[in-house]
C-alpha cells in the first residue's frame, strides 16, 4: 500500500507536465559513451558524412537557392510524422532523444556518404563486365540493395555496440533500424531533389523538387528505406537478445531477416514490370502499388512479430511483479499493443472528456516505465519510485471523473 506521503511526493515529481520520472534504471547504458571504440567510430563517419553532404548542398545552392531551401523544410516536415510514430513504437522507452538522433544521423549522413561512391563503383564495374545497357536496367538494382542495405544495418549494430543495454528486445532494435532507414530516405530524397533542380537551373526552381517529393515522398515513401532497415533490423534483435539460442540458430535468424529485406529494395530497384500500369502518372501510382503492397505486407508481418514478442514480454513481467491495483488485467493485455492504447484513450475522451484521455495516457507510459524498472531492477526503490507515479496517476485519473461516475473502474475494459 502507497503511504500518503509518497503519494505526495510522486504528484509534486509529476508536476508541471512531467509524463513520468524517466531516469533509465540501473544498469541501462546511454548513448554517450567516450570511452568505447564505437561511440568514436560513429562520430568519424558521422563527421565525414555531414562534410560529404553539406558540401553537396552548399553546392546546390550556389546554382538552385530556392530549391535547396524548399526541399531542405519540405522534406523536413515529410519526416516528422514518420519520426513520431516510430517513436510511438518504443513501447518502454528505453531511447532516449539522443538515440533516435544518432540513428537518423547516421542513416541520413553516414550511410550516404559512404553509399554513393561504392554505388559508382559498382555500377562502374557492371558496365565495364555486361556494357552500359545491362547496367542502366540493372544497376540501381545491383548496387542499392547490397551495399545501402549493409551500410545502414551497419548503423545498427554501431549503436548496439555503444549503448549494449540499451536493447533488450526485438522491437527496440527493429525501430532503430527504422530510424536510419529514414535518415537515409529523407536526405537521399533531398539529393534526387537538389539534383533535379539543377539540372533545370533557369526554370520554376519549385516545380522539380515538387515533382521528386510527389514520385519519393507520396507516391512510393511508405515502402522505401525505413521499411527495408526495420526488417533487416528484426534479425540483429533476434541474435542480440536471444543469448540463450544456439548461436547458428541466432546467426540464421539474423542472416534470413536480412535477405528479405535485400529481395524487397532489389525487387523495388528492379526494371521488372515496368510496363504495367502504362505511362503518366497514373501508371506510376499503379506500378507503384503493384510492386509497394507486397513489400509493404511482408514489413507488416516482421513488425508484427516483434511487436507481439514485446507485448509477451510485457505480460510476463506484470504477472510476475505487479498487482491488479497497480496494473488491471485489461491493461496488461492493452499496454502491449498501440492500438489497444488508443482504443482506451478513445474509449476515456467519449465518457469523461480529454483531460481524462490525457491522463491516462501518462498513466499508460507510467506503467510501461514501471514494467522497464522491474525488468532491470526487480521490487527494489526505483520500482517503488516508478510504483509511486502510477498510483498518483490513478488518483488523478480517478478525479477527473464526473460525480455521476464515481466508483466507476479507472481504466475502461477493451471491449
Amino acid at each position: 500500500m502507497t503511504a500518503p506521503h509518497d503519494l505526495l511526493t510522486a504528484h509534486r515529481r509529476l508536476k508541471g507536465g512531467a509524463l513520468v520520472d524517466q531516469r533509465a534504471p540501473l544498469g541501462v547504458d546511454g548513448f554517450f559513451q567516450p570511452r568505447r571504440a564505437a561511440f568514436w567510430l560513429f562520430l568519424f563517419f558521422l563527421a565525414n558524412g555531414v562534410f560529404s553532404m553539406v558540401s553537396n548542398f552548399y553546392t546546390g545552392y550556389r546554382v538552385v537557392p530556392t530549391a535547396v531551401v524548399f526541399a531542405t523544410l519540405l522534406w523536413a516536415l515529410y519526416a516528422v510524422p514518420f519520426l513520431l510514430f516510430f517513436r510511438s513504437l518504443d513501447l518502454f522507452e528505453q531511447h532516449p532523444p539522443l538515440g533516435f538522433a544518432m540513428a537518423f544521423a547516421w542513416g541520413g549522413f553516414a550511410a550516404c556518404y559512404l553509399a554513393i561512391p561504392v554505388n559508382s563503383a559498382v555500377e562502374s564495374i557492371s558496365a565495364k563486365l555486361f556494357g552500359p545497357q545491362f547496367t542502366a536496367d540493372w544497376g540501381p538494382a545491383l548496387a542499392g540493395p547490397i551495399n545501402e542495405e549493409i551500410l545502414k544495418l551497419l548503423g545498427v549494430v554501431v549503436l548496439i555496440m555503444i549503448a549494449r543495454t540499451q536493447f533488450r528486445t526485438i522491437l527496440s532494435v527493429v525501430v532503430v533500424g527504422a530510424m536510419i532507414g529514414l535518415g537515409f530516405q529523407i536526405v537521399e530524397d533531398l539529393l534526387y531533389s537538389v539534383n533535379t533542380a539543377i539540372q533545370f537551373p533557369y526554370t520554376n526552381q519549385i516545380a522539380p523538387v515538387g515533382l521528386m517529393f510527389l514520385v519519393r515522398g507520396v507516391i512510393t515513401g511508405i515502402w522505401s528505406h525505413a521499411l527495408y532497415t526495420s526488417v533487416s533490423a528484426f534479425g540483429i534483435g533476434y541474435f542480440v537478445t536471444r543469448r540463450h539460442e544456439p548461436l547458428i540458430r541466432r546467426t540464421s535468424v539474423a542472416v534470413g531477416a536480412f535477405a528479405p529485406a535485400w529481395s524487397m529494395h532489389f525487387f523495388w530497384n528492379s526494371p521488372w514490370m515496368q510496363d504495367v500500369g502504362g505511362g503518366g502518372v497514373g501508371g506510376m501510382v499503379v506500378l507503384s502499388l503493384v510492386k509497394g503492397l507486397p513489400i509493404l505486407a511482408a514489413g507488416y508481418l516482421m513488425w508484427k512479430l516483434a511487436g507481439r514478442e514485446e507485448g509477451t514480454q510485457i505480460r510476463a513481467v506484470a504477472d510476475h511483479y505487479l498487482d491488479d491495483d497497480l496494473m488491471t488485467p485489461e491493461e496488461r493485455d492493452a499496454l502491449g499493443s498501440l492500438h489497444q492504447r488508443r482504443h482506451l484513450r478513445t474509449h476515456m475522451r467519449r465518457a469523461h472528456g480529454r483531460k481524462a484521455a490525457r491522463t491516462l495516457h501518462r498513466l499508460q507510459r507510467a506503467q510501461l516505465h514501471l514494467i522497464r524498472v522491474c525488468e532491470e531492477n526487480g521490487t527494489g526503490i526505483p520500482a517503488a519510485r516508478a510504483a509511486q507515479d502510477v498510483t498518483a496517476l490513478r488518483a488523478d485519473l480517478a478525479a477527473t471523473h464526473t460525480p455521476a461516475t464515481t466508483g466507476a473502474t479507472a481504466t475502461p475494459n477493451a471491449g
